[in-house]
């Protein structure tokens, strides 16, 4: 008969998208980890060196959550783009922002 072949097995492999908990567990540590440095930075007065210091975590907490949480590195390409879009994009808007707070001026009294 004309049917087609079903030889090959692609089936899905649930294991491919378990994670170890060790591994989520080094995340999620790593995720508090930053939040915590990034709390005493705030506590230090570095004046203007602050917040382009805290953005910076804070991009790197979003990227670790980003691809260990909402499972990202198992994710098929057009997901990928999707992300790496909108990362572009809020890469555009903290370059308005720092550009906005670099060139104002402060006034006192």
């Amino acid at each position: 008969m004309g049917g087609t072949d079903h030889t090959t097995d692609k089936s899905y492999d649930v294991t491919k998208d378990v994670d170890s908990p060790a591994g989520l567990l080094a995340v999620y540590v790593g995720v508090v980890v930053l939040s915590l440095v990034s709390i005493g930075l705030s506590s230090l007065g570095m004046g203007r060196f602050a917040l382009p210091l805290q953005l910076a975590i804070a991009s790197v907490q979003a990227g670790l959550v980003a691809y260990y949480f909402m499972h990202l590195r198992h994710g098929d390409k057009v997901v990928i783009l999707t992300a790496l879009s909108s990362i572009f994009w809020m890469g555009i808007l903290f370059v308005l922002f720092m550009v906005d707070y670099a060139t104002r001026h402060r006034i006192i009294g």
